[in-house]
């Protein structure tokens, strides 16, 4: 019997962690000699270690990098991109262009997950929902209702898969922990950012122990730039010193942890976490972790974004200016930002937005750390938010795998 032909696509950290390896994870659970193929696509939000963080994860697994699938896109051959008789694709992130493009080159059976548009409505054999609510948006946009599956959340698996104890009870714990984020923009700006927030909350209540949770993927001369230099002067942050050797920043007579493991262990016993926005903080609600969302808008003409004005701040004079009307114009269209306040249609973990200096974010974790109770209210309430989607993973590959059995090697019109 031949094994199952998968390719899947992905992009950035938050789809690499949080998708694409409990949904791997399950399907090798399933079908352990399953042929499977990552390919990377080009993203305005990835790290560049994308590529890196899948050989490592799925040694097993054919991985087929940015610059190789960019030669694959304009028509040059490229190892384990040939048609085949059989397979198919499932969409784990990315532009939907490039899924249904490989899928179309390569006689493959399309199917995506969580995001669609009208002119793909009867693209895809498969449209796997994160929720019921996801699953109407689906229809809305030219999904035929049967082939929508409600499948769940993947974020939860691939959390609750990663840990080698149970976490700490909702709201309970010691410490805290900071994700200042991994991109590259993040790592430049945000980080010595975060470290002035360390500094003061440091000031304030010297005897808590302070974790910076670093991407384990980013290089160390990288990581070592954002934390040894202050960074933009518009965003106030401070500079520290990286000893590698013992995994510690050291500053102003502060010493704070660095986990770069990413096996959420520290963040699971954390009385706080203190996030951007994105994947971390649905992470850190699966976990039960009370949770300080920090937006800071001084340098939005640097930041990633959708469209062309990922592009706006290469062009003189006006480009930056323009980005930064834009992105806080954006900014302002949202109610919440971390993505468990948007789920759970209110404020659960408050979020401090706009021209931002370290204190500001130091002081409300300071305000929050003084009221234990009202932390554990908030820790069980976004753990509560995501309970129902274990097994996300486990479901999305059954069907995938079933219907790739059932269909792979039939002519494929996409």
């Amino acid at each position: 019997m031949m094994s199952a032909k998968l390719f899947v696509t992905t992009n950035g950290p938050g789809e690499v962690m949080g998708w694409l390896r409990p949904f791997l994870r399950a399907t090798y659970q399933l079908e352990p000699d399953a042929d499977v193929t990552a390919v990377v696509l080009p993203c305005p939000y990835a790290t560049g270690y994308e590529a890196q963080m899948v050989e490592r994860l799925f040694p097993k697994a054919r991985v087929v990098d940015v610059r190789a699938y960019g030669n694959f896109l304009v028509g040059r051959s490229v190892p384990g991109m040939q048609r085949a008789s059989g397979g198919a694709l499932q969409y784990l992130g990315g532009d939907l262009f490039h899924a249904v493009t490989i899928a179309k080159r390569l006689n493959l059976l399309p199917m995506t997950y969580k995001f669609s548009k009208r002119s793909y409505g009867r693209v895809f054999a498969r449209f796997f929902a994160v929720d019921e609510q996801n699953a109407q948006t689906l229809r809305s946009e030219g999904a035929p209702p049967d082939r929508v599956r409600v499948v769940g959340n993947l974020v939860y698996d691939a959390v609750m898969g990663s840990l080698q104890a149970p976490p700490a009870p909702p709201g309970v714990g010691s410490g805290v922990c900071i994700l200042p984020g991994s991109r590259p923009y993040e790592i430049k700006f945000l980080t010595p950012f975060f470290l002035g927030v360390a500094r003061e909350l440091h000031r304030l209540r010297p005897d808590t122990q302070i974790t910076f949770v670093l991407p384990p993927f980013t290089g160390t001369e990288e990581l070592r730039a954002g934390i040894e230099h202050a960074g933009d002067p518009k965003l106030f942050g401070v500079a520290g010193r990286f000893d590698v050797a013992h995994d510690a920043i050291e500053l102003d007579g502060m010493r704070a942890r660095v986990d770069r493991s990413g096996d959420y262990q520290s963040m699971a016993s954390a009385q706080l976490v203190i996030s951007i926005p994105g994947t971390k903080c649905v992470e850190a609600a699966v976990l039960g972790r009370p949770l300080l969302v920090a937006i800071p808008l001084n340098r939005v003409d640097e930041i990633a974004m959708n469209g062309v004005g990922a592009y706006l701040h290469h062009i003189p004079f006006v480009g930056r200016p323009l980005k930064t009307w834009l992105v806080r114009a954006v900014a302002r269209r949202f109610e919440y930002m971390a993505q468990p306040n948007i789920d759970a249609g209110r404020m659960i973990a408050p979020e401090v937005r706009g021209i931002l200096q370290p204190a500001e974010v130091a002081h409300k974790a300071v305000a929050l750390l003084g009221a234990p109770q009202d932390l554990q209210r908030m820790g069980a309430e976004l753990g509560a938010l995501y309970v129902q989607h274990a097994g996300a993973a486990e479901r999305m590959a059954s069907e995938a795998l079933s219907l790739t059995a059932r269909l792979s090697a039939q002519p494929v019109t996409v």
